[in-house]
């Protein structure tokens, strides 16, 4: 299934949210706390929308979809968060940027997305349990600077481990026993050392340096082989340096040294490339050659076919 929403304020991301998904009423309501739960024809579980302060929201859900879900956001007003995906995530995409991420068990992802469009496709029949805080652009500008990144982007990320201690602060948020105004100070405080826990990591994760050897190179080249390997779902950035022994940030810098284009980059050119000598050789559908690349969303995959070859993907099949 599919769903299409339009944020054009800070507040609409809660309740186009829970509008589109077709989410019951609040089952649950604490002061500025609401819960819902997901419709029985869609899967099982609840999502939890807590307004901490003004310009900071706190999501938690814990849901498992019976089928598919495919969510096309138009981002018209600056969309900032921190995202930790506890448990499964979602692959989502900007479409004309260079990255796609994986967003695997383990990983923190700091977001920013200004006047975009993001493609984002959930996991059938797996346990999702995400945990989200989304800032007010207005009021938290300064964390573009720990970014690297201009209000004027389209899009800047961060991505780290989830460590223990970040863990441990997840839990406690999900687990919050206290009402009133203590529960508003302790949402309060652990979002805010929740968050520098995270922007430390992303310090820690610079300060290892860049420089390449050849045992780094000889690393780069067999993560290039373990996507080729896995075109159809890639491992995360961070998944991929545990498996061939370097850490995320001497990858990310090297394989684009090493090859040219960042990691995902080559992921989506190269499922690109596949889905071409598919339709050229064994005269598949569009939209099959789109699934058997990766790609369930299939006017995502048109508009990056398009860009990339010049043409939509169906004239080219009539082209062959």
């Amino acid at each position: 299934m599919q769903i299409q929403n339009e944020f054009v304020h800070f507040s609409d991301y809660n309740a186009m949210i829970t509008k589109k998904m077709k989410f019951s009423l609040p089952s649950v309501e604490m002061g500025e706390e609401k819960v819902y739960h997901l419709p029985t024809e869609w899967g099982t579980g609840y999502y939890r929308h807590t307004k901490v302060r003004e310009g900071l929201m706190l999501d938690y859900s814990d849901m498992v979809f019976q089928e598919g879900v495919s969510l096309i956001s138009v981002m018209k007003y600056p969309h900032l968060e921190l995202a930790l995906n506890i448990e499964n995530g979602a692959n989502w995409s900007i479409p004309y940027e260079q990255e796609e991420y994986l967003s695997q068990s383990g990983t923190a992802q700091l977001i920013y997305m200004n006047d975009v469009t993001c493609y984002a496709e959930m996991p059938k029949n797996k346990r999702v349990i995400h945990l989200e805080l989304c800032f007010d652009y207005l009021q938290w500008k300064s964390l573009l600077q720990e970014m690297n990144a201009r209000p004027e982007q389209s899009f800047a990320a961060l991505e780290i481990t989830i460590t223990p201690s970040m863990l441990h602060i997840a839990q406690q948020l999900m687990d919050n026993p206290y009402r009133g105004t203590i529960r508003t100070l302790f949402q309060e405080g652990k979002t805010m050392e929740l968050l520098a826990l995270f922007l430390q990591e992303v310090q820690i994760g610079k300060r290892q340096g860049s420089s390449l050897k050849a045992d780094d190179i000889k690393s780069i080249h067999e993560a290039k082989n373990i996507l080729l390997q896995t075109l159809e779902c890639p491992p995360s950035l961070i998944h991929l340096a545990r498996k061939v022994g370097i850490n995320d940030h001497k990858l990310k810098i090297g394989f684009k040294e090493v090859f040219g284009t960042t990691v995902f980059g080559y992921v989506r050119q190269q499922r690109l490339e596949k889905a071409k000598r598919l339709l050229e050789m064994e005269k598949i559908s569009v939209s099959e050659a789109s699934s058997l690349v990766g790609y369930s969303n299939f006017s995502h995959f048109a508009s990056l076919f398009r860009k990339t070859y010049g043409m939509n993907p169906g004239l080219y099949t009539k082209k062959q």
